[in-house]
């Protein structure tokens, strides 16, 4: 095998999950056809359906539980065991906080009762490597997967301050992603891409973790966090003007592509003209093929969204649940080369 050999590699990921599970078609159910027959998208989970999609490995981009009771990290790691995966990567979110001990065992004063739920986690998700599923602590992780890449991932749990939540910083964080890493993976969103939140669009995004995304560069950079964020965007970097520079001064907006958003996925209630009925029908079709795939489709390797190490990454906001925690937006269903494990 050359120096520079490269295996082509599935990456399936998703977030934000929230103890929920992929929709399983009951018998005498309406199909993905019919189920996209309805105006009212938001009503029917199209998005995240069972089986999902096989891939060479999963990365969940955290919010495992709504609550963190071990119930709920019973289910989502009993979800995450029996995916068509060999291997199985998951990191924290702000809702997981009996995962964070230091903030855990400050609410000993208020739910004396909840203080056991952080062993019983533990004990989960020590269980769930027999199965493949790694939960990853801050930090670069390098895998060898079966299909015989290497992957380098960088992983982070912590988000900006907003509210009484685990994993959470209040005055900058430091997330020393090298340049070497394939994959970041963190819950939160890197300051104006994929993070405007809440009706009022206000970012929510860390201008920290975006400092550093474009220091290191990796292929992909994938997050959840902020639900109504859910997207895709291909950025293509530029020299950065200065120490202090925001996105519009690294990013080249021209040759970025906008992949999909979360408006992308919802069909209008009311179509008010003649011409609308068209560009609808169109939408209606991207969306059943969507809802079949059971993921938005990108190739790193080939085509319109080849990506080259260096020139940009593409960046994820994988959040199964909409704004109103309903599970209904599709996950991503990446393809990207990684070198080989044995290099001669």
């Amino acid at each position: 095998m050359t120096v520079d050999a490269k295996i082509k590699t599935r990456v399936l990921i998703i977030s934000d999950t929230h103890g929920q599970v992929p929709y399983t078609r009951a018998d005498g159910s309406p199909d993905t056809e019919d189920e996209l027959g309805s105006d009212e998208l938001d009503r029917v989970p199209t998005g995240f359906r069972d089986p999902l999609p096989k891939a060479d490995v999963v990365l969940h981009c955290g919010d495992l539980t709504m609550n963190s009771a071990p119930e709920e990290y019973r289910k989502t790691f009993s979800m995450l065991r029996k995916l068509q995966a060999p291997i199985k990567l998951v990191i924290a979110g702000n809702h997981d906080r009996a995962l964070d001990w230091s903030f855990w065992e400050q609410q000993r004063l208020f739910r004396p009762e909840r203080l056991p739920w952080a062993d019983e986690a533990k004990s989960i998700i020590e269980e769930a490597r027999a199965d493949g599923v790694i939960y990853l602590d801050e930090g670069v992780h390098t895998f060898d997967l079966e299909n015989g890449a290497r992957l380098r991932v960088y992983a982070s749990p912590w988000t900006p301050q907003y509210g009484s939540w685990g994993f959470q910083y209040q005055n900058g964080h430091d997330f020393d992603i090298p340049s070497d890493v394939d994959v970041a993976m963190t819950h939160g969103p890197p300051y104006q891409i994929l993070d405007l939140a809440g009706f009022d669009l206000t970012n929510a995004g860390c201008p920290d973790l975006l400092n550093s995304i474009y220091k290191a560069k990796p292929q992909i950079h994938c997050f959840g966090h902020i639900h109504e964020a859910w997207g895709g965007y291909l950025a293509k970097w530029k020299e950065q003007d200065g120490p202090d520079a925001i996105p519009k001064h690294i990013i080249d907006d021209e040759s970025s592509v906008l992949i999909k958003k979360r408006k992308d996925l919802s069909l209008p209630f009311r179509i008010s003209r003649i011409e609308d009925f068209g560009a609808n029908l169109e939408k209606r079709k991207a969306l059943v093929e969507i809802s079949r795939r059971r993921g938005v489709h990108v190739d790193l390797t080939e085509g319109e969204t080849r990506l080259q190490q260096g020139e940009g990454t593409l960046f994820l906001n994988a959040a199964i649940m909409s704004i109103r925690y309903r599970p209904i937006n599709p996950p991503w269903l990446v393809d990207l080369n990684l070198p080989a494990t044995e290099q001669t």
